[in-house]
């Protein structure tokens, strides 16, 4: 049995261990490093993330809203038994329409999150409420989502949102400010100059050490591009500006972090933000052994190098070994080397430059 199978069992245990395992969670983050950590209705909601909250009520809200979304995979696992099972009549239902008894068919109790999460990230249109209806465009978003991560069992969706991911959307958005902010989109570049700072929440938010690993990942990638100068600036300087925030109110998805592009409307001058989730833990690259996704143990440099390239003009990744592959494998937890096929990306975007 491999890891993420572990892990998808890990997910469907019983309430009662689903509960132990949040006080655990919330106990390891006490003596965690990480204390640094962290126009469309999810832009808005993404960009209201707040500075960082200790309120430990909120941290288990965001953990619930977690277990929303394996419920909903659940209960679209069950949707597809029930459809295979062999249609027996329904006594008690015996005068209702044929649509109607349908209709009744495909409600799925707590289904909503799973149309929400879809929907987030560029498989169903954008909405400010969604139902529990087990509808066609839904099945072809699913669908639409099975084929792009190249999962061959129904059950592998499951598997697959269960794990961390990065809350840039995959595909169909648009690089437009919505309430002057915007998602980084490949072939817009918001920078118009090889020289780029970036700047950090002041140390009592962002440890040192924290700096330290997103310095390295900055380096990275301005070696890499040999097209741009990347150095640190103050914070109300910078063009990029680094920072943990508290995601409890915000998403329904174990998500880890995100890149934004900001507009100042007086002056169009626009700024971009690198937001990690502070509920999550954070681990040094020395510390690299304790990586374990299941437990919300990432590693802190993989995240930084994910997201500058949002910021450098990448979108997300299909393929499992790219720094821009959206979710956290259980068997590539820390990854802060390109890719050949990153590689042959940058050199796509910046051989002429």
């Amino acid at each position: 049995m491999d890891q993420i199978d572990q892990e998808f069992i890990l997910i469907k245990m019983k309430p009662y261990l689903f509960a132990f395992l949040l006080l655990f969670l919330l106990l390891l983050h006490q003596s965690h490093f990480a204390k640094a950590a962290v126009g469309s209705s999810f832009l808005s909601k993404i960009n209201s993330a707040g500075r960082i909250n200790k309120d430990q009520e909120k941290k288990i809200k965001y953990l619930e809203n977690s277990k929303k979304l394996i419920d909903a995979a659940n209960a679209y696992l069950e949707y597809l038994n029930k459809k295979k099972e062999k249609k027996k009549p329904n006594p008690t239902l015996p005068n209702l329409p044929l649509k109607e008894e349908r209709r009744l068919n495909e409600e799925r109790k707590g289904f909503a999150p799973l149309k929400e999460y879809l929907s987030n990230f560029g498989y169903l249109p954008s909405s400010d409420s969604f139902n529990n209806t087990v509808d066609q465009q839904t099945l072809s978003a699913i669908k639409k989502f099975q084929e792009s991560f190249n999962l061959p069992v129904t059950a592998d969706i499951l598997k697959l949102i269960s794990l961390p991911r990065c809350a840039v959307p995959d595909m169909n958005f648009n690089y437009g400010f919505s309430q002057n902010v915007s998602w980084p989109k490949a072939r817009h570049r918001w920078f118009r100059k090889t020289n780029l700072t970036y700047g950090f929440l002041p140390e009592s938010e962002v440890e040192p050490n924290a700096i330290k690993v997103f310095k390295s990942a900055f380096t990275r990638w301005a070696d890499a591009t040999a097209f741009l100068n990347l150095t640190e600036t103050a914070y109300d300087h910078a063009d990029i500006k680094v920072g943990f925030y508290n995601f409890s109110d915000v998403l329904v998805g174990d998500l880890y972090g995100f890149s934004l592009i900001t507009q100042n409307p007086q002056s169009n001058v626009k700024t971009a933000v690198i937001k990690l989730n502070d509920i999550l833990f954070w681990a040094l690259p020395s510390e690299k052994g304790d990586l374990s996704a299941k437990d919300g143990v990432l590693d802190l440099e993989s995240a930084a190098m994910h997201q500058i390239g949002h910021l450098l003009g990448f979108d997300h990744s299909f393929m499992h070994d790219s720094i821009m592959y959206p979710y956290i494998l259980p068997s590539q937890e820390r990854k802060v080397e390109l890719s050949n096929s990153d590689k042959n990306n940058i050199k796509k975007k910046y051989a002429n430059r």
